[in-house]
């Protein structure tokens, strides 16, 4: 069950100058084009923007550095310790009953709303915490998306970086990968629920369907190693172009009905 707290244990703080550590959300390569893509989406420097479920606060950071006013918030109090140590100054809150004073111009969900339930109260929330002009963007995980092929070039691939010594990652040896992947993520919101729930309260702008797994093996890498995450992004990128793996990452932007 999620902890029920918001906006009101402690002042909103805003992140006005970027962390002193950068680095990429969940993964230690930028070859996702998170950050190119969300230049193209979001409003321009001097924006007001809610990050809702902020980790461990590099996403806020960067895009702080390009300019923007960034509230970071998250529900998990050791992300938010861990981004406060980190430089950036994130408020522990639930999107689902967050309260500001002024109206944002966008609010981001990277790799957070799939973690929210129910998703209808967070949307609902995220619907009223915008301006007349916001917008809502999501770059999300679609664990439904992945087919028998992906959840076994997944595994494969995060099994041979474990056994090398370069990944933090459990090796199964002999499970069904597909049984696997299922029991690791039935408590995740799926991607067509999240689509359903943004469709109905929000005027689609823009769906991307995306690589992911690449970048999802990615955060489990002990060394840092942004050379072998790019590579890996790569290999998935052609595997989906070739059609042998389906794309299981979504970014989307959406604006107020």
């Amino acid at each position: 069950m999620r902890p029920a707290y918001g906006s009101h244990a402690e002042p909103a703080v805003v992140l006005i100058s970027p962390c002193r550590h950068p680095r990429h959300m969940e993964t230690t390569s930028g070859d996702n084009h998170q950050y190119s893509w969300l230049g193209e989406v979001l409003p321009g420097p001097g924006s007001r923007i809610l990050d809702a479920g902020c980790g461990r606060g590099e996403l806020a950071a960067e895009l702080a550095r390009r300019g923007h006013g960034v509230t970071a918030i998250d529900v998990s109090e050791a992300a938010v310790a861990a981004s406060r140590a980190s430089g950036v100054p994130a408020l522990r809150a639930d999107l689902a009953d967050y309260y500001d004073d002024e109206p944002f111009d966008a609010v981001v969900m990277s790799l957070s709303l799939h973690h929210m339930h129910p998703l209808e109260t967070v949307l609902d929330r995220a619907s009223a915490l915008l301006g007349p002009d916001g917008v809502l963007v999501l770059d999300e995980f679609a664990w439904d998306w992945a087919n028998a092929a992906a959840a076994t070039w997944f595994y494969d691939a995060a099994s041979l970086l474990a056994a090398a010594g370069l990944a933090d990652f459990p090796r199964e040896a002999g499970r069904d990968p597909v049984t696997r992947w299922r029991e690791a993520h039935e408590d995740h919101a799926t991607g067509a629920a999240m689509l359903a729930a943004v469709t109905e309260r929000f005027e689609m702008a823009d769906v991307r369907r995306e690589p992911y797994l690449s970048r999802y093996i990615g955060g489990k890498l002990t060394n840092g190693d942004t050379e072998l995450v790019n590579e890996l992004w790569r290999i998935e990128r052609e595997r989906i172009a070739s059609g042998t793996l389906p794309p299981t990452g979504l970014r989307l932007t959406a604006r107020r009905m």
